[in-house]
């Protein structure tokens, strides 16, 4: 299919606070956004694509993810969080599968993201430099900006693993000493290279942490690890959140903590606070990489709990919080951003009479099937991925 150079749309989310405009034009050059203008009127001009009964928005990020374990879906289910995914979990049966089917595991996972609208993912990446290259081949070629948090092994020093991944995804700072934590501080001071952990998922953990270092683990992450990414935060205290600086980056993994059985994660002391908020969808193993579904089960969880929460703030959760807090040129309509776009369908069978075209988005529209045209970085996708 053609680049589109203009699109029309009746509806569209713009810019970092996702204010609904009607009659939107964008204008896309060498795959970024070059122009937007609303209260426009469509054309059949070459090049132009005409969406007269659609919502445009920025794709999604997906904050957090285990794309190993794709090959292990649903068979975590009854099990416990250790027993899953401990040291000597369930998840480490990986290797007994044939390289080309966790290739092909992993590939079929980063697919069902971008079907389900998935411009960028964070996933945490386990065996070291092994684990590196298996999913390098699995998002060959694919149309999604997969950063991957490497993980180091007894094959690799820290300084050769940094340079084929983005940075680190940790288990946990219980796996290191003071000392281990300090040297990984000082080896990823460069704002290019993340660090991300778990932290507070288990009370067992929080336990541990305490009998060892006399602080939780959110305390020794933070004073001798000093991460980018904080993710989980399930058990924690409010006295202990109320010592996360603004600086850090909040991931939370609903679905995941409520799989496993570990209550629902402290969403509600973050609201009104300054910290950015992303959702991540966990390990493929235990639920879908679909963020969208991420956003919806949280909302009603939420609403079942009472607790107010606008809709388009919650969208942020999956577009514009990740972008500017990993710095990201994507996840809002806006001048010199990727075009990474979704233009969604409110006529559809699912989406036909739906008053509010943001509600419609968060609870009635189903991807693919929804989506009338996916875009990254300006070229249309595929319905036909391989």
């Amino acid at each position: 299919m053609a680049i589109p150079h203009n699109i029309f749309c009746k509806y569209a989310l713009i810019g970092d606070d996702l204010i609904l405009k009607q009659n939107v034009k964008v204008t896309i050059e060498q795959g970024r956004i070059s122009n937007i203008k609303s209260n426009s009127s469509h054309s059949e001009a070459p090049g132009e694509y005409s969406f007269p009964h659609h919502l445009l928005l920025p794709k999604f990020i997906n904050s957090h993810t285990h794309l190993g374990d794709s090959i292990l879906k649903n068979q975590a289910f009854g099990l416990s969080l250790n027993e899953a995914v401990g040291i000597q979990g369930h998840k480490y049966q990986i290797q007994q599968y044939p390289r080309v089917s966790r290739v092909a595991a992993m590939r079929s996972a980063i697919i069902e993201m971008i079907e389900s609208g998935t411009a960028v993912c964070f996933d945490f990446r386990e065996n070291g430099l092994k684990g590196i290259k298996v999913l390098r081949e699995a998002v060959e070629n694919l149309p999604i900006d997969l950063h991957i948090l490497g993980r180091q092994d007894l094959e690799a020093n820290l300084t050769t693993l940094l340079s084929q991944c983005d940075g680190l995804g940790l288990a946990t700072p219980l796996l290191y000493s003071q000392k281990e934590m300090e040297a990984i501080r000082n080896q990823t001071s460069s704002p290019h290279v993340l660090v991300a952990t778990h932290i507070g998922e288990e009370i067992s953990v929080i336990k541990e942490s305490l009998k060892r270092f006399g602080l939780s683990d959110l305390q020794v992450s933070l004073n001798h690890l000093n991460p980018d990414i904080l993710i989980h935060l399930t058990k924690l205290k409010e006295n202990e959140l109320q010592e996360i600086p603004t600086s850090k980056f909040i991931v939370f993994c609903p679905r995941s903590n409520a799989y496993y059985g570990l209550g629902f994660p402290p969403i509600d002391y973050f609201l009104n606070k300054a910290h950015l908020i992303g959702l991540g969808t966990d390990n493929v193993m235990s639920n879908s990489p679909n963020i969208l579904e991420e956003l919806r089960w949280l909302i009603l969880r939420l609403k079942e709990q009472n607790i107010p929460f606008n809709p388009s703030n919650a969208l942020k959760f999956i577009t514009i919080n990740p972008s500017k807090a990993l710095k990201l040129s994507t996840g809002c309509i806006k001048e010199n951003y990727w075009a990474d776009l979704l233009v969604v369908n409110l006529q559809s069978t699912r989406t036909a009479f739906g008053n509010d075209p943001i509600l419609n988005l968060l609870f009635r529209c189903q991807f693919p099937e929804d989506i009338s045209l996916n875009l990254f970085h300006g070229e249309v996708i595929s319905n036909e991925l391989a």
